[in-house]
């Protein structure tokens, strides 16, 4: 087994040495490019700038003026670069201060996955589709890759500056029935993830393996229930 290579995650991948990447890390990951793809929209409608008293003159005017949108988000959403990027870290980030746009800056990450599974040709995005897409579809390579706990680090601070922008944070609802391995009430669901996750020994279940397994024990769990409530209730009368 290795360490995944996630600032500061202490897990350990799994026996496959080939990992760089523990299984929660690896999924994560997966949940942070579906949230990106489901943020643009969001983004998209935080482009106008909101509405406040003007002020910078006497007359209760602007003395120059506004930009007519919010320059941030402008950054974020602006037009990926035409050119090929080979490395997140070096020389093709030139001289530009401030965070990528999304699209150039997955694109990097892109351009760094197809050299990592020594790709023929560079890869490409078909219409309709984004670099978020693409890289899920990589992410069984991604994480054999030397890099890959530096590219979760770099989508954790970039979905960070954009849920600051659209003020979202990923909702986590509990569910009702008892995980099937360790039998505690901590199963819950969370906004983008893939897997059902169980808060106390992290066992992962799928969306269908949730259902077949609810459908299995919450009938006996209601039985239980009520019988305790009928028992109760002559233990009072």
């Amino acid at each position: 087994m290795t360490s995944c290579t996630v600032p500061g995650c202490p897990r350990t991948s799994d026996e496959d040495t080939r990992r760089r990447m523990c299984v929660r890390c690896a999924r994560q990951l997966q949940a942070y490019l579906r949230e990106l793809v489901g943020q643009m929209p969001l983004l998209q409608a935080s482009l106008q700038l909101d509405r406040s008293p003007t002020t910078g003159s006497v007359h209760g005017g602007r003395a120059h003026s506004p930009m007519p949108v919010r320059g941030d988000v402008l950054t974020l959403l602006g037009p990926g670069s035409n050119t090929t990027v080979d490395d997140p870290y070096g020389d093709a980030r030139g001289d530009q201060t401030g965070p990528l746009p999304i699209d150039t800056h997955l694109r990097g990450w892109a351009e760094m996955t197809a050299l990592h599974v020594r790709l023929a040709t560079a890869p490409g995005i078909r219409p309709g589709r984004t670099w978020a897409a693409w890289l899920t579809a990589y992410v069984p390579w991604i994480i054999t890759a030397p890099w890959a706990g530096i590219l979760h680090q770099e989508l954790t601070e970039l979905l960070g500056r954009v849920r600051s922008i659209t003020r979202t944070e990923p909702r986590r609802r509990p569910l009702d029935a008892p995980c099937p391995s360790c039998e505690a009430f901590g199963l819950v669901e969370e906004d983008w993830q893939p897997y059902v996750e169980c808060v106390a020994c992290e066992l992962l279940l799928t969306p269908d393996e949730y259902t077949a397994h609810a459908r299995r024990v919450m009938p006996r769990l209601y039985r239980t229930a009520l019988l305790l409530a009928a028992q109760q209730h002559q233990e009072s009368a």
